[in-house]
């Protein structure tokens, strides 16, 4: 999985998906994290996941109807699975993601899933936070936290207004049919870059 930090302005950059575009060549440092993150095997999250929110919504028309506002764009395919996760990226929160980042494997009614964290337990598997499907398939999922402190101010036009919460993406689940390459999110990689592009 590749990570982006521009340090000029602590933005960053999560690719979910390998991009086969040249978008790497502009930084100019690539640091190799984790060559081979090994899988963790658990049996218990499914008790973790029951104490989050399910809304009986997907990802793509929660976000339409206002129930949060993304921190910045992440951004889906054609599909509307989620390619990458546009964020920004202190050193410090450069840091707890790195030392948080963790795949895990567990099965769940007969299907095996991955789950892929970048932050501590307590604060992915916080009972306030909510698990979103991308698509009707519900092949894989997202666990989002929204900000208690940070809202957007959005008119919509005669005098009325909505004020949705930022949701900040902690983990991804999927099954392991799924879209996503669990050898290319195993592969951990950092590019920073403190030039102003």
């Amino acid at each position: 999985m590749d990570i982006t930090c521009d340090q000029s302005c602590d933005m960053g950059y999560i690719y979910l998906k390998k991009n086969n575009k040249d978008y790497l060549d502009i930084y100019d440092d690539r640091e190799l994290l984790a060559a081979n993150q090994p899988i963790e095997v658990i049996d218990n999250i499914y008790l973790k996941l029951n104490k989050l929110n399910w809304p009986d919504k997907n990802y793509q028309d929660a976000l339409k109807d206002g129930d949060f506002i993304e921190e910045f764009q992440n951004d889906l395919d054609e599909n509307g699975y989620m390619k990458g996760i546009e964020l920004r990226l202190t050193e410090e929160r450069l840091k707890t993601i790195i030392e948080n980042f963790k795949i895990a494997t567990f099965e769940l009614n007969k299907n095996q899933f991955y789950y892929l964290s970048f932050y501590p337990d307590q604060i992915t598997f916080d009972p306030e936070n909510f698990v979103y499907a991308f698509t009707e398939k519900e092949d894989v999922y997202v666990i989002i936290s929204k900000s208690e402190n940070r809202h957007y101010q959005i008119t919509l036009g005669e005098g009325s207004s909505l004020s949705p919460q930022i949701a900040y993406v902690r983990a991804l689940i999927f099954k392991k049919d799924s879209p996503y390459d669990i050898d290319y999110l195993k592969s951990l990689k950092l590019y920073k870059s403190t030039d102003d592009f």
